[in-house]
Formats: structure tokens, sequence, C-alpha cells
């Protein structure tokens, strides 16, 4: 087993607008982890936009920071957003957690993962959400901090509609 970090060797922050490179280069990453290389469609200058430039910010992000030989490396991300439950009122939902491989079983994972759940409380909210694919054994992680599988307990199916199926809906929707 790895030696876990120390918290003067590693530190959870805020992600700041320069931090999208790294960001950027770890959600490929994670592509490439979960057998969609071709699946991001963004890059650092969205990331940048939608983060930093918009009010209020699409999303929020944390980064691990690992300091070593007076070096800081950013090792790992959380992308998360604020929801919002008719049954629960607010919620939020974790978008990504991902810790770079050679720095896994080390501690980052269980920092970056409990530093959202501290700003889901901060800010209200009910319950924080997120998704795993099924054959990735992180589940093991999320379960063993108390995460429920709803496909399992409650049978809800995730569903997602984009493309021209999206741009269909769209066009057919009346707002007066």
């Amino acid at each position: 087993m790895s030696k876990k970090y120390t918290d003067t060797e590693l530190k959870i922050r805020r992600a700041e607008k320069n931090d999208m490179f790294a960001v950027a280069e770890m959600i490929q990453e994670l592509a490439d982890f979960e057998k969609m290389s071709d699946g991001p469609k963004i890059c650092v200058k969205d990331l940048q936009r939608d983060g930093f430039e918009t009010q209020p910010p699409a999303f929020r992000c944390l980064v691990a920071v690992l300091s070593k030989e007076e070096t800081d490396f950013i090792v790992g991300y959380a992308l998360y957003f604020p929801t919002y439950s008719t049954w629960e009122g607010q919620s939020m939902m974790l978008e990504d957690l991902y810790v770079r491989k050679r720095e896994r079983r080390r501690g980052v994972g269980h920092k970056l993962f409990n530093a959202v759940a501290k700003e889901a409380i901060a800010l209200g909210s009910s319950r924080l959400d997120f998704h795993v694919l099924e054959w990735n054994d992180a589940r093991a992680f999320y379960e063993g901090k108390g995460a429920v599988n709803l496909t399992n307990s409650e049978k809800w199916c995730y569903y997602r509609l984009t493309g021209e199926p999206l741009k269909v809906s769209a066009e057919l929707g009346e707002m007066k």
C-alpha cells in the first residue's frame, strides 16, 4: 500500500482560472480511463469561461495540490455544481472526481471527496449526487463512504438527451 500524503504535502484548494490547463488534461486522462477517449468536447477556454467568467459560474472545482521539492503539482480535481431536488431542496452534483494514476491510494481521493461534501453541507445541500460507471472499481470507494447505488435501491435510470434529438425538442418547445 502506498504511503498517505501528509497535510503539509497535499492541500485541497479552490481551483483558479489557470488551473484549468491541468484540469483539462486530467479530464482527458479520465476519458481515456473510461474508454471514451473521444468523449470530451470542451477545451481549456471553455472551462475558464464557464467556471470563472460567467455569473453564476456553471461549475465549481477543487484541486489537489501536491508540494514536492518546492514545486506544486495538481494531482487531482473534483468538479461539481449545485442542483435542486423537488423532494429535498438544495443538492450538489459531483460531475467528476479524478486523481492521477500515480497518486492513487494515497488519500487524495478521500480528501477531495470530503472537501466537496463539506462544501455541499456548507451551501445547505441535503445530498451529494454522482454517477460511477458500473465496471469502475471506484464504486467500492464511494460505497465505503456510505453512498447508495440508486439503480439497485430505487430502480432509477439515468437518461441523457443530446445532439439532434435535443435540438428537435428545443424547436418544439413553447414558452409564453
